[in-house]
C-alpha cells in the first residue's frame, strides 16, 4: 500500500482523489495548501504527491522545490486549471513527475498514479 499525499485548496478535488487513490488500495493523507503538505511531508515519507499549482500559502511549484530538498527522489504530479507552457515548463526543471490539466479525468488519472508509483519504485532501486 502506497502512501499518496494529496494537496489542493479545493475540498471536492481533495476528496475525489482521496476515493481514487482509496480504491487503488492506497492511502491518501490531504492537505488544503503547501505549507501543510510541506510539514507533512516532513514528518512522514510519500510515495508519491499529487499537487495542484495555485493555491494559498505556498504554491505547487515551490512545493515541489521544498519537497525535492526533503527527499530528492520523491514523485510529485502537479495539477492546474490553468495550463501554460511556463507551468509545464518549471515542472520540469524542478523535476516534476508530470503534469495535468483539470479538470481530472479517472482513467488519465488512475494511469498517472499507477506509473507513478512504478517510477518511484525504480528511482528508489538505482540508489
Amino acid at each position: 500500500m502506497a502512501r499518496i499525499l494529496i494537496v489542493d485548496d479545493e475540498p471536492s478535488i481533495r476528496l475525489f482523489l482521496s476515493g481514487l487513490v482509496e480504491r487503488l488500495g492506497h492511502k491518501p493523507i490531504e492537505a488544503a495548501n503547501g505549507v501543510d503538505a510541506l510539514e507533512a511531508f516532513r514528518r512522514a515519507s510519500f510515495d508519491l504527491a499529487i499537487v495542484d499549482v495555485h493555491m494559498p500559502e505556498m504554491d505547487g511549484l515551490r512545493f515541489l522545490e521544498e519537497a525535492k530538498k526533503i527527499d530528492p527522489l520523491c514523485v510529485v504530479i502537479i495539477m492546474t486549471g490553468y495550463p501554460s507552457a511556463e507551468t509545464i515548463i518549471q515542472t520540469i526543471e524542478e523535476d516534476g513527475y508530470t503534469y495535468i490539466a483539470k479538470p481530472l479525468e479517472i482513467e488519465r488519472m488512475t494511469d498517472l498514479i499507477e506509473r507513478g508509483l512504478v517510477f518511484r519504485r525504480t528511482r528508489s532501486r538505482k540508489d
